[in-house]
């Protein structure tokens, strides 16, 4: 019994303890994490703003209701059992995926760009590059004779 417990729990470690498993795991959280930081940028940096510029509208008590009855706010409504169409959350979605859409691209997809160009500008300058043998400066990759030590290579 004690060898089937064994085996069992070496197979799970192998399993969960694998690099893909945990990369993923990490993935997740940090995803997570980045979640939470751009929700708290959107809510309490950029939505400040278009409130005011739009007035200080507050979308999320937009609604309508379907059939009969006539509410102050979506939770009277809400209370009363009534059939609401809260347009106004929706507004608040789409706005704030329209500003997580902008933020991403420009933080992440631009950002991602640049580092990009800057590796492949330094792999080219490896690829036109090479170590002369004899004292080891770097040349140009189709030079026959190092300029430093005069070697013929």
């Amino acid at each position: 019994m004690n060898k089937k417990v064994k085996k069992i729990a070496e197979g799970f470690q192998n399993f969960a303890f694998k690099d893909a498993i945990l990369g993923t795991a990490v993935g997740i959280m940090l995803g997570a994490a980045i979640k939470d930081l751009i929700t708290a940028l959107i809510d309490n940096i950029l939505m400040p703003p278009i409130a005011y510029i739009t007035s200080g509208i507050d979308f999320s008590e937009m609604f309508f209701v379907i059939g009969k009855g006539n509410f102050e706010n979506v939770e009277m409504a809400r209370e009363a059992g009534a059939l609401i169409l809260t347009y106004g959350e929706f507004i608040n979605a789409f706005l704030s995926f329209v500003i997580l859409a902008i933020v991403l691209y420009f933080l992440f997809d631009l950002g991602i760009k640049s580092l990009q160009k800057r590796f492949k500008k330094e792999e080219e300058k490896k690829k036109t590059k090479k170590k002369c043998p004899f004292c080891f400066t770097e040349i140009h990759q189709k030079a026959t004779r190092c300029p430093n030590c005069t070697s013929e290579l």
